[in-house]
């Protein structure tokens, strides 16, 4: 997030919509120089920033490591007093690890972890025994990994789950939600939306509003009486954002963020922009193609919003002129020489699998790269990344594909 971004979130929260974005940034990097400001104030970023104002004046919620360090003091501290058997017992099993106490105070973690989660009693009284510590001091544990329940609609079908680790749960929402997205209409949203302590991920195709999946999920903390519902953490949050906006940029061309901004707002403002880069060269911005997009007719536009296919027909609208765009740049080695890749975006490199054996032009540099990526024009000149899901950027790179092809044929042809 951005300083004006937090600070138009917390002035809203604030309820002062009337303060500029200016004065709002100012107020906020104020703030961030000094450390000073109002408990309103405080409280509305803590909550723009989905934590808390402990958090933000130096607390950590994520207590893990401090508790793995603390348990192996104390696993250290038994060891001392020579009176448990039982630790010494589960030393000797650790014998071949490196730092046998370190080891097995994460071991311990990890296993106590899910023993919260099951409150399985027996577990609990054999850590009491191996610790030394209270059943009361174990239950207060932070989960080494966290817990997570996540929670599905899809197709009318509800799931949920309790899920041990942040990398599992991420991966079992993006199997699920990738699942969803697989439509042939191109006009498909996913919207990320906060409720903290909850999060919920939305995947609405534009031509079929009963066709929705729904996904929430929150992190929980296990007690005696049943899964609290907690925020994420500071470290869990950002990777989180991330993630989740990632993901959605690659599979759907549609886009709402945890910020409310949809992405992008009129198709009819659709860029390609082309960047090169090489071993002598960062990335850098060669050309940007609109195409004939301008001569999109309304009519046109408005049959294929209705049937769900605005986005592609916006892009093919842009590589109308992307040939005539990029020839200049690639003109240097032939067009059979070049090949196109596509993912998160088009990618056009030299082919250095083939026989460049009797070739007698300019050496290959096969460290050259061309990326196509696509852009929102939001302002004139002003750019902004635009969700371009992997099969709609494999349209492109096929009509690339074709364009080098046809340049090759016609050059084989002339000579």
């Amino acid at each position: 997030m951005t300083q004006a971004a937090l600070a138009k979130r917390a002035h809203l929260s604030l309820n002062k919509p009337e303060a500029t974005a200016d004065t709002a940034t100012k107020h906020y990097q104020k703030i961030e120089r000094t450390g000073r400001t109002s408990k309103a104030m405080a409280e509305a970023l803590a909550k723009a920033l989905g934590t808390t104002v402990a958090t933000l004046q130096g607390e950590a919620p994520d207590r893990a490591p401090d508790w793995i360090n603390n348990l192996e003091r104390q696993l250290r501290d038994q060891l001392a007093t020579g009176g448990n058997q039982v630790l010494q017992a589960a030393l000797e099993r650790e014998s071949e690890a490196g730092d046998p106490v370190r080891h097995l105070a994460v071991k311990i973690s990890e296993s106590l972890a899910r023993a919260q989660l099951g409150q399985q009693r027996g577990m609990l009284t054999h850590f009491v025994e191996l610790t030394g510590w209270s059943e009361a001091q174990l239950m207060q544990s932070v989960s080494l990994y966290g817990h997570w329940f996540l929670t599905s609609a899809v197709n009318g079908v509800h799931r949920s789950a309790t899920v041990s680790g942040f990398e599992e749960m991420l991966h079992q929402l993006v199997q699920s939600g990738t699942e969803c997205v697989k439509f042939d209409e191109s006009d498909v949203v996913i919207t990320l939306r906060e409720e903290l302590p909850w999060l919920h991920v939305e995947v609405q195709p534009i031509q079929f509003p009963g066709r929705r999946s729904d996904f929430s999920l929150v992190r929980c903390t296990p007690t005696q009486s049943g899964l609290q519902w907690v925020n994420p953490t500071w470290r869990n949050r950002p990777w989180l954002d991330e993630f989740l906006l990632s993901w959605a940029y690659t599979n759907a061309n549609f886009v709402v963020g945890f910020d409310g901004h949809a992405v992008p707002r009129n198709v009819r403002a659709l860029r390609l922009v082309v960047e090169k880069s090489s071993r002598d060269q960062p990335e850098h911005r060669v050309a940007v193609i609109k195409g004939d997009l301008e001569d999109l007719p309304d009519d046109i536009l408005g049959n294929f919003q209705r049937e769900g296919r605005s986005h592609d027909l916006a892009t093919n609208w842009i590589s109308a002129g992307l040939w005539e765009a990029l020839a200049p740049f690639l003109s240097d080695w032939p067009a059979d020489r070049w090949t196109v890749r596509s993912g998160a975006c088009v990618v056009i490199t030299l082919n250095p699998s083939i026989s460049w054996g009797g070739w007698t032009g300019r050496p290959p540099d096969f460290s050259i790269n061309y990326l196509l990526r696509l852009v929102e024009e939001v302002d004139a000149g002003q750019l902004r990344p635009a969700p371009w899901r992997a099969s709609s950027v494999e349209l492109i790179a096929q009509a690339l594909r074709r364009s080098l092809s046809e340049e090759a044929e016609r050059i084989r042809t002339a000579t």
